[in-house]
This record gives C-alpha cells, structure tokens and sequence, in this order.
C-alpha cells in the first residue's frame, strides 16, 4: 500500500502529538484485525492497493454526486465517514480486504473486478456489512488494484 502523509495524529495544546479516540480504537480494530490476516491468501499478493483522492473525496465520499450519493449516505451516516476522512476509509476497506479471496470475480473491460464481502470498521469503531468493489488493472506498466465503489451489503434476497 503506498505511504500516506497524513501520520493520524494531531497536535494538543504543548504542541505534542495526540490521537484522537475515534483513531486509537480504529488502529486497534486494525491491529486486530492484522492478527487474524493469512500472509498466504490473495490481497497480499495484489501488490498496491492504490490510494485515488478522485474516486474516495468526489464519488464515494460526495453527498452531492448524483450516483455516488447513497454510498456516501451509507459511509457517513453508518460508519461516521466524511470527505475529510478519505485516507482513513481507504486504509480501512484495505485492512477489511487483505488477506480475503473475493466473493465473486469478473472480467470486464476495465480489468478484473473482485467484489468482497466484509465487515468495514467505521470512523468511531463500530462495524457493518459491506461490498467493495476491487478493480485490477494495468497502469503505467505496472497491476495496480484500485477501489471502485463500496456500499451497504444487505445479504442476499
């Protein structure tokens, strides 16, 4: 996964880093949720699962995008996600993913896309049942694997 610049944490009044509680309990669902990772199983040998700001802040995270709105309903009023917390959320449907075989696989014309079904731990440390969508493809020479859409899994009917 590639690195971020944003370290998690913030600044308190003397100028020492602090973290808030919402991320102490996210890194501890992910430290967990590490645990429990298989180093043999298919998202570790994706390689990079790449960061898009485009695709997280203007689609999925927009409650203003004509199609992408119910998902950002879904991620803000459920798992406590705003755009701001774009980097956050990515590292969580990565954390959710690795290590995970996908429920269903696909070829298209944009590459392979994997849909997963998983647990996505929220901004303040709750749960809930989602899909996320995974699209392989060739970028620049290089498999790159990038998010595409993430929305509520509401079992099958």
């Amino acid at each position: 996964m590639a690195s971020t610049n944003n370290s998690g944490l913030g600044h308190g009044s003397s100028g020492s880093p602090q973290m808030t509680i919402e991320e102490n309990i996210y890194l501890a669902k992910v430290a967990q949720n590490e645990a429990n990772v298989s180093s043999n199983q298919s998202i570790n040998k994706m390689g990079e699962l790449r960061y898009s700001k485009k695709k997280m802040v203007s689609y999925l995270l927009n409650m203003n995008h004509p199609s992408g709105y119910p998902k950002a309903k879904f991620l803000k009023e459920v798992l406590g996600y705003e755009q701001s917390d774009s980097r956050l959320l990515h590292k969580n449907v990565f954390f959710a993913i690795r290590g995970k075989t996908p429920n269903e696989t696909e070829i298209t014309p944009y590459g392979t896309k994997h849909l997963y079904r998983v647990e996505l731990v929220g901004k303040k440390g709750n749960t809930n049942k989602a899909k996320v969508v995974v699209v392989i493809q060739k970028d620049k020479k290089r498999k790159t694997y990038k998010i595409v859409t993430v929305y509520p899994d509401k079992g099958d009917k």
